[in-house]
């Protein structure tokens, strides 16, 4: 069976565990990965909030994108059935920021030594998310499927937020993805790139014309929203090779055809972050931008829909691997290919 253990404030977490790696589990807090450990280094490459874990029993929110970001440990989310803002949805209920399913109790179905079985039904829309998680030697598996109970059609936002930070991120890390395009938010693109500009990943433009690489973290603060789009395979890797360790995903993107792109490098100053964060996610993404279902209704967008009963399954497979060289690609069951490799 897997372990259950104790975490700050009177959290419970499920643990998974190899020779290789751990993986926590928070199945009362939406089934986040709270925690991604390299066993051989001890080090966590999941990022993790100044706040840390809140208490266990929420107290008095504000506006939902507030509740959401003061019960946010840091970690890897699934995001359903919103992402972004805060939007009103068919029946006139409002789909908070980032969506329910990463703040409600998960159901634990079943476990073993390596993996667990869970699942929960939404409130706010006719919902049954369920998932498996299993951890095999470095490899970490999520099947993952989304079922509208509903006989009714429904649009709306999937996705996964997996979060990166210290002392794994540094700007000796490298990132890599099969993507072709990089798309700067519209709205709030950050300190770099011009607002609703285009560029081919991953070298960039910033607002004033410098050429920027984007496959490495500016050595001086900065911050930005951007999605990656235009993908021949869908994965990425982040790689530090001073730290000899890597990470890597890979997605099926007749689902999720994009990724979100979010650093937050000790730049931005006032709530929530006060230049204290250091952190990059790369999220996978059924719909851009990143701004809500009423967002991207409103611009075009095309929402992921499912018809009256219809069930939608993908799989993510992510690993942890020695850091060698520069990844040129995720393969099945983490196979990772090198730029050494023939």
């Amino acid at each position: 069976m897997a372990d259950w253990v104790d975490l700050p404030r009177e959290w419970r977490g499920l643990a998974l565990r190899s020779a290789e790696v751990e993986v926590v589990l928070l199945p009362d807090k939406g089934c986040d990965v709270y925690s991604w450990v390299d066993r051989r280094s001890g080090v966590d490459v999941l990022f993790k909030t100044p706040w840390g874990l809140p208490p266990a029993e929420p107290g008095a929110t504000g506006d939902s994108q507030t509740a959401w970001l003061e019960r946010y440990p840091g970690g890897w989310q699934v995001l359903c059935p919103n992402g972004g803002a805060e939007s009103v949805a068919p029946g006139g209920v409002r789909w908070g920021f980032h969506g329910e399913a990463c703040l409600v109790p998960w159901e634990v179905v079943g476990t073993g030594p390596d993996w667990a079985e869970l699942t929960v039904r939404l409130h706010r829309a006719p919902l049954r998310l369920w998932r498996k998680v299993t951890l095999s030697g470095r490899l970490l598996t999520i099947d993952e499927a989304v079922t509208n109970t509903s006989p009714d059609p429904l649009d709306l936002m999937w996705s996964h937020h997996p979060a990166f930070g210290a002392p794994f991120l540094s700007p000796d890390c490298v990132i890599t993805a099969g993507a072709r395009t990089l798309v700067a938010d519209d709205e709030a693109p950050g300190t770099l790139l011009a607002p609703g500009s285009t560029h081919p990943w991953p070298m960039a433009s910033t607002k004033d014309g410098q050429r920027l690489d984007l496959s490495t973290l500016p050595a001086e603060p900065a911050d930005q929203l951007a999605y990656l789009t235009d993908f021949d395979g869908g994965w990425f890797a982040i790689t530090n090779p001073r730290l000899g360790l890597g990470v890597g995903m890979r997605w099926p993107t007749e689902v999720f055809g994009h990724a979100w792109f979010w650093q937050e490098l000790n730049s931005s100053p006032g709530y929530p972050w006060w230049r204290e964060a250091y952190v990059c996610a790369i999220e996978p993404a059924s719909v851009i931008p990143g701004q809500g279902v009423a967002a991207a209704r409103r611009k075009g967008s095309s929402l992921l829909r499912l018809a009256g009963g219809e069930r939608k399954d993908v799989t993510i497979e992510a690993v942890l691997f020695p850091a060698t060289d520069t990844v040129r690609g995720i393969g099945p069951g983490g196979a990772v290919e090198t730029e050494g490799a023939s």
